[in-house]
């Protein structure tokens, strides 16, 4: 497919045609061809980079909760904030990763509806226990 740029604002709204490959200026903005960066993806890159950063976050976030947990003398306010941080983090990696990855590979949500309904909470439950309030 082909996309035009329909307007100068940022970001672009684009329209689709036939090249999935660049985007020229439909309105004639300095006559330019604007050429979309494209990642090569044939899913492996994808998969491989989203297992490293499950691995560092399974790994980093689990050090941080054993080491805060297990001295007595790290128990301070800062601490007890930065266990919490570990823990929200801990669960993105867990509940986000998984069921972003997967979807976005088969191009189709296998988990079922009450899954999805179940899902999109509990992504969202991590990212409020981390705000201060």
């Amino acid at each position: 497919m082909e996309y035009f740029v329909t307007s100068t604002t940022m970001p672009p709204v684009l329209e689709e045609n036939a090249s999935d490959w660049n985007a020229t200026s439909a309105s004639g903005v300095g006559g330019r061809v604007l050429r979309r960066s494209t990642f090569p993806d044939d899913g492996y890159t994808r998969i491989l980079l989203y297992a490293v950063i499950f691995v560092l976050a399974i790994a980093g976030n689990s050090l941080v909760i054993a080491t805060l947990a297990h001295d007595r003398r790290m128990r301070t306010v800062t601490n007890l904030f930065l266990l919490n941080l570990a823990v929200s983090d801990l669960l993105l990696a867990v509940l986000c990763m998984p069921f972003t990855l997967i979807p976005t590979l088969l191009q189709n949500f296998i988990f079922g509806k009450a899954m999805c309904v179940l899902i999109r909470y509990m992504q969202g439950a991590p990212l409020t226990t981390s705000r201060i309030r």
